[in-house]
């Protein structure tokens, strides 16, 4: 076997897979496989591999388990992973804690890989160049402050070779960045796919519904009620992805401000969230003073800042409890303040400084069996800032969380 070869690790629990794949890639690649995670180990502890790819769903130890494993131990490996698009959980996890270079759906086409090794390789190579043009330009500069003093015509030599390398350095991180957005565009992609097969479960479950003439068992209901949740969490955890991927690129976007009345669009998102909240018996409580209270606002923006605390109030009750959340309006001055408050779990001392960062999950857990992205509250803190207000945490009086959302007041002038 030719030794200047890139190594491949394939990994997969099918061995039809495993001959497939080394049938099409064995003479371009030095091609190793294994039939579960733990061959795959032993493999890696006796040779270098330039690019590991398993499949997800394996016995014992998944191709996510499998890919965490490999990045603490051989982290300068390229990783991808092979899975469905069900596998949603699965495929984010390996995103953002794997840092895989490419997610691939099964049954994967040997065109579409053919591109993407090489892809994976030469981003592989990149790297590599950038660690060695980094380990260049520190000797350098270690080399510059001992001889500064007896050898400045050396040095300035070397200043210039630091100069070119610089450059290049530059033009490779570049290169990086572009692999990044790369990255992103794919993910973007996923999510984007995943909400066709969602919204056509959503129109079969209601179709089915509506033509079944007979009446539903007790388990059948339940059942058809977990399955509407669940559709719920998975477009909810689909529409924060997307906000977030949207947030990220519009950081020059000017938000249209406009008058904004709060005390319309709450009382209406309360209401929506009703018989959700009649399941888990969590008592929705609106305080206002009666009266119609302007914001200078963006009714989108305000829609999806209280979407995400009112759910997440709803989420971290406790069941069957008769527990309250409350939705309170407050003026102050030229300021006018949302306070969302349930008597749920609250948060710790930890938790204070993990509140609205991206993919960070608090101690609360969701009380109905309702599943949590970690994204809602960045999300919120995003648009608040977005329309010029401010959102924060604070120690509620009883037993909960507390959050405060404030906005600049509308007036007539």
């Amino acid at each position: 076997m030719a030794t200047d070869k890139y190594r491949i690790l394939y990994v997969d629990d099918e061995l039809g897979n495993l001959n497939v794949f080394n049938a099409t890639f064995r003479r371009e690649y030095a091609v190793f496989t294994a039939n579960n995670a733990t061959e795959g180990m032993k493999i890696l502890g006796s040779t270098q591999i330039d690019l590991i790819i398993t499949d997800q769903r394996m016995p014992k130890i998944t191709g996510v388990e499998f890919l965490k494993w490999c990045k603490a131990y051989y982290p300068d490996s390229m990783r991808i992973i092979l899975t469905g698009f069900s596998d949603s959980d699965a495929i984010i996890t390996a995103i953002n804690e794997c840092d895989i270079y490419r997610y691939i759906a099964k049954p994967w086409d040997s065109e579409e890989m053919k591109l993407t090794l090489k892809k994976a390789f030469e981003a592989h190579q990149l790297r590599k160049d950038n660690q060695e043009l980094i380990a260049d330009l520190k000797e350098a500069k270690e080399s510059l402050e001992q001889k500064v003093v007896e050898r400045t015509a050396e040095v300035m030599r070397q200043k210039e070779e630091i100069e070119k390398k610089s450059q290049t350095l530059e033009d490779q991180n570049y290169l990086l960045q572009e692999l990044d957005n790369e990255k992103n565009n794919i993910t973007s992609m996923i999510v984007h796919d995943l909400q066709s097969p969602i919204n056509r479960i959503r129109g079969l479950l209601e179709l089915f519904t509506m033509e079944n003439n007979a009446p539903f068992s007790e388990n059948q209901v339940l059942y058809l009620d977990l399955i509407r949740r669940n559709i719920s969490d998975a477009s909810r955890h689909i529409r924060n992805l997307l906000d977030t991927k949207e947030l990220e690129k519009s950081t020059d976007y000017q938000v249209p401000l406009t008058k904004t009345n709060l005390s319309a669009i709450l009382p209406s998102m309360l209401e929506g969230y009703k018989e959700q909240s009649m399941k888990k018996k969590v008592n929705l409580q609106f305080e206002n003073n009666d009266e119609d209270v302007y914001v200078i606002g963006n009714e989108d923006y305000v829609n999806r800042i209280f979407d995400n605390l009112i759910s997440n109030a709803i989420k971290f009750s406790p069941k069957d409890s008769n527990s309250n959340v409350f939705v309170k309006i407050k003026e102050n001055g030229n300021k006018v303040s949302v306070i969302v408050q349930d008597e749920g779990q609250g948060f710790t001392e930890e938790d204070r400084g993990n509140l609205f960062k991206k993919f960070k999950k608090l101690s609360a857990t969701p009380t109905n069996g309702e599943s949590s992205s970690g994204l809602g509250l960045s999300i919120v803190k995003t648009l608040t800032e977005r329309l010029g207000g401010k959102v924060w945490a604070e120690d509620s009086k009883i037993k909960g969380a507390t959050f405060i959302v404030e906005f600049p007041k509308y007036t007539d002038n």
